[in-house]
């Protein structure tokens, strides 16, 4: 397979993928089944209520966090118990997801999808867990997906990444699906996301967010840039522009794969002449933008440089896919949004 991780923009045209439809479904679910999680896709687009310890137990995410000392050889080889320090271990598989401080109080995955269901509730009383799992290499991480709000073809949901241990942080994020393309929108505003770190009481932490209210803000945020969006022309001159800025001017190689390139061959493969076709169709910066998000779902190769994830589904909905939307959405607001204002 041709692999552009070494590529400056990342997320070059696959074309496998450009010449047929696209898989079904968000990447996002894809993965969690993947993982042997629970995802509920129907439930994203209705107002159907979950019970969240039945999907955590579905996920097998329904156990509490074991902590247990840590033993170190003293200064005769004698093993002895750290001080300061704990292992925290996953009680159904015994393996050790990471070593924190005595001071960290952790919170068990309850916990964790309790506080992305209470954020979703802020703003519609159905809000619901519709999809849970673990991966990594001792399944030490989570993803949780909490549905706020739907509609036929659109829903708002609460996305929560989690890694037990003192380091990093719950990090909670706002994006909304769409059902027609199968892809997530990313708006990059500024109550898009919140972090709560890895430190002190984890369980009182996760209750304060209570008080922020992340989610109707996001909408108040993300409504208003939307319709700024929509009354925005989007012209071939703003996607040549973008193009240049995100991924920069197509470059020939020498060998493809071996063998030697073709006349031409290696522009196929930039997204250029590909993006500068499709977004033909598109005469305001709302849609192209959409357009955008479903190309690097379903018709990019989803790689940074350096990303050496195997899983494509991951990349997309974790990492360099989530992230590239999010430039996409800022070079949008700062380059067209704001020269058009």
């Amino acid at each position: 397979m041709v692999s552009f991780r070494d590529a400056g923009g990342g997320f070059f045209l696959d074309l496998r993928r450009a010449s047929r439809l696209p898989e079904e479904g968000l990447p996002l679910l894809r993965f969690i089944g993947v993982q042997r999680g629970v995802a509920l896709p129907d439930l994203l687009w209705s107002d159907q209520m979950t019970d969240s310890d039945v999907v955590l137990a579905g996920a097998g995410l329904r156990w509490a966090v074991s902590r247990r000392m840590v033993l170190v050889p003293d200064a005769d080889g004698e093993p002895g118990a750290a001080r300061g320090y704990r292992a925290l271990v996953r009680p159904d598989t015994d393996k050790v997801m990471s070593v924190v401080t005595s001071a960290y109080r952790v919170a068990d995955n309850f916990w964790v999808a309790r506080a992305a269901v209470m954020l979703a509730s802020q703003l519609e009383r159905s809000a619901a867990l519709v999809g849970a799992c673990s991966f990594g290499r001792n399944d030490e991480r989570t993803v949780f997906v909490v549905r706020a709000r739907a509609s036929n073809d659109r829903a708002l949901l609460v996305l929560v990444y989690n890694s037990h241990g003192g380091e990093g942080a719950v990090r909670f994020f706002v994006a909304e699906a769409d059902r027609t393309a199968g892809t997530l929108l990313t708006p990059d505003v500024p109550h898009a996301a919140v972090s709560v770190p890895h430190v002190g009481d984890m369980e009182e932490r996760l209750d304060l967010l209570r008080y922020r209210e992340l989610v109707p803000n996001y909408v108040a945020e993300s409504e208003t840039a939307w319709a700024r969006m929509q009354d925005q022309l989007w012209s071939p001159r703003h996607t040549k522009a973008l193009i240049k800025d995100l991924w920069g001017s197509p470059r020939p190689a020498a060998v493809i794969e071996g063998r030697e390139v073709q006349p031409g061959e290696s522009w196929s493969r930039h997204p250029r002449e590909h993006l500068l076709r499709s977004l033909d169709d598109f005469d305001n910066a709302a849609d192209a933008y959409r357009w955008l998000c479903f190309y690097v779902d379903h018709q990019s190769e989803a790689r940074e440089r350096g990303d050496l994830t195997e899983d494509r589904d991951e990349r997309l909905a974790l990492g360099a896919g989530w992230r590239l939307k999010q430039r996409i959405w800022r070079w949008i607001m700062d380059t067209v949004i704001a020269d058009g204002a």
